[in-house]
């Protein structure tokens, strides 16, 4: 009669019939997890029994053979863990049935369903369809992203709308539960219904035949092994498709990168209605009605709402958790306390991981994924306002200990982890958001290196900006402001650490970064920034960076106070002697003769003779906006002795060298000079010829853009002037009227307002009113611009002193005396009607 035994080093070992089946049962499943409900099934068929006699029999399988021969997949079932092998030297009694290594069983998949879909996807149409349409046409396809930026809530959403496209749907891994967070294949296995024993072979033959698509969330967690697995199910299956959420990049062949943005922010001063449509917003006031709040967003709150958003840089796990605290805190109170986002935004979700129930705990999880000079590198960079390049990065960062290629590859190592982002272009900037640039701040609290970093981000910023000042001599304003304009928020940052700590160096940034200020027409700043540095200048000040700040602060101060900006001329001009350094002291001698409205006739003849003795070691080739100010010292002081022709032919010089280098800031200036001179002298100047070719259009060619609005708004301030010294009086006015009305700001959003063309043409409108007559109209805006606007008290000699003489052909003293302390009194409505009038005596009845 045949029998079943099992043979333990040819002895027969005692088990019941139903243990020898069930025995069967799991070797041959062998590599595949076998569950309770199919063992009940197999071994007691068609019988009803309890769940409890499987795992009887199986504690005494276990018995029998060792505790390991059996393992329990919880939740699960069993497998059958020890190897198998025939044993030759057996006798074998062909009555007998020994138990013996079946034929291998090749493994049921069963994959696991995919977790329900996202309930909602605030603002990812578009990116959810690049994510589809790379899936398409790639088989391996990382999400990457910035820690809570929702990479896996995309993936989700993406997955669930590919899974019909493959054959066997679609499988979600989620690494961070696997039992070794840092290999990726037990999990997969159990995503699969495997075993997580399973070895990398057997899967690859199991997903071989298969049509499906992989999805592996958090594969940042297994670092190099979940690239490796990557790698070897492209090398070794054809219709299998990978998607793979990371922070990091897994650089494996063949794969392409979706970097997920933030979602998008309204633009300050959006309505209700736009602001809704951008999904930062819209994912806010979602999440706070999810809550149960009765939240509403409208114009009394729409402004606090987007610039939350703004400041949370729209990271949607950011925005979550203050939709959280809103109902502690309220809109206005919550936005205060974002300066400690990383104590007030707590309180995340229980169900899902534990990295989202705070934002620092997020932030605190990328950071354990980095190396220790990663680490430096992120703290270090956190003073960086607006961005960096790599150049500015090596130069705040190296010193004994990172040298400058250790620094690019920590800095490649945090753009891997999307902790850093970077523009691609041909010369990529780097930025962190804000909400890093926080968390950043906080290490180097932690760490006790916040002036550390500052230290070393102001003295890159010194080094830079010395450079750029060197650059300015040859390059062209638009070129230079393209370049270094970015850095704007960076040199303020700068300065405001240097005032306080170093504050030498924050001079010296403060003299090489004036063009910065200038050409973005921020010189009132500039001005505040000096005068913070008035009270007490440090006492060990080299004379050159001494020097320098003496004339710039002046020049700051000639609109308000021209006596006290006279002091500081003279001290700048007396340090510069100090100095050894020509160019400056011709510098500090030029800006002494051109602004210094104090400055007597003889004092001027005394700094030109200077200004000669230096000039032919300080106007060469590569000097040539030195040569500017050569040039308009030149033509100032001939003016001021009233030689019109030859401080016309000065600034005609000087215009035309501005225009070959590209100085487009100076011509400006140099327009509204020409204009003060012509409306001085009274008479045509060879200059009227120059004024009619840019007018017409001829310097397009010329490294003067015409398209300018404001370039062209001068020169037509200037042909107002020249057609008044030819007598075309009515031409004049049509010029000058075009110039004030409304539509006179070009498109490109450069030309002036009509209040600021009116405030810098008020000579010429003087002049227009005498000419046609109206020399009391003419009178009165003389006094009013006495009181009105600071660019006339600026010139260090107003074109109103000849324009006065020749009204007091007209009027007599008393009268002129009267009219203009009438003027004083008008605001700027008044003062334009009297300017536009064509009779005399309208505007002194205005708003009567």
């Amino acid at each position: 009669m045949a029998s079943r035994v099992l043979l333990s080093e040819g002895v027969p070992v005692p088990l019941s019939g139903r243990q020898l089946d069930l025995l069967g049962v799991l070797v041959a499943h062998r590599g595949a997890v076998v569950s309770k409900n199919e063992l009940l099934n197999r071994v007691w068929p068609g019988q009803a029994v309890e769940e409890n006699n499987a795992a009887v029999h199986v504690s005494a399988l276990r018995r029998a053979l060792g505790r390991d021969a059996i393992a329990t997949v919880a939740g699960q079932g069993y497998r059958f863990a020890l190897p198998l092998r025939p044993d030759e030297d057996a006798p074998r009694d062909p009555t007998d049935r020994a138990v013996e290594a079946p034929a291998p069983i090749v493994p049921v998949v069963r994959p696991r369903a995919l977790p329900s879909a996202p309930a909602a996807m605030h603002g990812r149409g578009a990116d959810l369809q690049a994510l589809l349409s790379r899936l398409v046409r790639h088989r391996l396809v990382t999400v990457v992203g910035a820690p809570g930026v929702g990479k896996s809530t995309l993936a989700l959403a993406c997955a669930h709308e590919r899974r019909q496209a493959a054959r066997d749907g679609a499988v979600w891994v989620d690494l961070l539960h696997g039992d070794d967070p840092s290999d990726p294949l037990p999990a997969v296995a159990a995503a699969l219904g495997l075993d997580p024993g399973i070895d990398l072979q057997t899967l690859l033959a199991l997903l071989r035949p298969m049509s499906l698509l992989l999805v592996l969330d958090n594969a940042e967690i297994a670092g190099a092994r979940a690239a490796t697995f990557c790698h070897a199910v492209l090398e070794n299956t054809e219709d299998v498709a990978l998607m793979v959420t990371s922070r990091k990049v897994l650089r494996v062949p063949g794969e392409r990168v979706l970097r997920t943005p933030p979602l998008s922010v309204p633009p300050p001063g959006a309505g209700v209605d736009e602001s809704l449509m951008h999904g930062s917003v819209a994912l806010f006031v979602d999440q706070v009605r999810a809550l149960g709040q009765p939240f509403a967003l409208g114009t009394h709150n729409v402004a606090q709402v987007t610039g939350l958003c703004r400041r949370l840089d729209g990271i949607p796990l950011a925005l979550q958790l203050a939709a959280g605290r809103l109902a502690m805190f309220g809109i206005d109170q919550l936005c205060e306390r974002l300066s400690d986002r990383y104590r007030l935004l707590t309180r995340g979700t229980q169900a899902g991981p534990r990295r989202h129930e705070s934002l620092r705990a997020c932030m605190d999880a990328s950071l354990a994924l980095l190396d220790d000079v990663e680490q430096l590198v992120l703290r270090r960079l956190e003073p960086f306002e607006g961005g960096f390049t790599l150049e500015m990065a090596t130069a705040a960062l190296s010193d004994r200990q990172l040298d400058a290629w250790t620094v690019a590859e920590a800095l490649e190592g945090l753009v891997d982890h999307s902790l850093v982002q970077v523009d691609a272009e041909d010369r990529p900037r780097y930025r962190l958001f804000d909400g890093m640039r926080a968390y950043g701040l906080l290490l180097l609290e932690e760490t006790g290196e916040v002036d550390i970093a500052r230290g070393q981000h102001a003295r890159a910023m010194s080094q830079l900006f010395d450079r750029a000042e060197r650059a300015l001599q040859m390059m062209p304003d638009a070129r230079w402001i393209a370049e270094f304009s970015p850095e704007l928020a960076n040199v303020r940052a700068a300065l405001d650490w240097c005032l306080e700590h170093e504050p030498v160096r924050g001079l010296g940034l403060l003299a090489h970064s004036r063009a910065l200020f200038e050409l973005l027409s921020l010189m009132p700043e500039s001005a505040w920034r000096h005068a913070a540095y008035e009270a007490e200048l440090p006492a060990e000040l080299p004379p050159a960076v001494l020097a320098r700040y003496c004339i710039d602060h002046a020049g700051l101060l000639v609109p308000h106070d021209p006596k006290r900006a006279a002091i500081w001329y003279r001290r700048g001009v007396t340090v510069s002697r100090t100095a050894d350094d020509p160019a400056l002291r011709y510098l500090a001698l030029c800006r002494q003769v051109v602004e210094d409205r104090e400055l007597s006739q003889a004092a001027m003849r005394y700094a030109m003779g200077e200004l000669v003795a230096l000039a032919g070691r300080c106007e060469g080739a590569h000097a040539a906006r030195l040569k500017l100010w050569g040039l308009a010292a030149r033509a100032h002081v001939w003016r001021v002795e009233g030689q019109a022709d030859e401080a016309d032919e000065a600034m005609c010089a000087s215009l035309q060298l501005a225009q070959e280098v590209g100085a487009s800031r100076w011509v400006l200036d140099d327009l509204d000079r020409l204009m003060s001179l012509q409306v001085g002298h009274g008479a045509p100047l060879r200059s009227a010829a120059l004024v009619r070719q840019w007018e017409d259009g001829a310097s397009r060619a010329s490294g003067i853009n015409t398209a300018n609005g404001e370039f062209l708004q001068r020169v037509l301030g200037c042909l107002a002037a020249v057609l008044l010294s030819e007598g075309h009086v009515e031409d004049a006015r049509e010029v000058l009227t075009g110039l004030v009305a409304p539509r006179s700001r070009r498109g490109d959003g450069q030309g002036e307002s009509p209040s600021e063309a009116f405030e810098r043409l008020l000579p010429v409108f003087a002049w227009l009113a005498f000419e046609e007559g109206r020399d009391q109209d003419a009178a009165r805006l003389t006094g009013y611009a006495g009181q009105a606007y600071s660019p006339i008290r600026a010139d260090p000699l107003p074109p109103w002193g000849s324009l006065v003489q020749r009204m007091r052909a007209r009027l007599d003293g008393f009268s002129m005396a009267r009219l203009q302390d009438e003027g004083s009194r008008w605001d700027e409505p008044r003062a334009m009607v009297a300017a536009l009038a064509r009779t005399a005596g309208i505007a002194a009845s205005y708003g009567d």
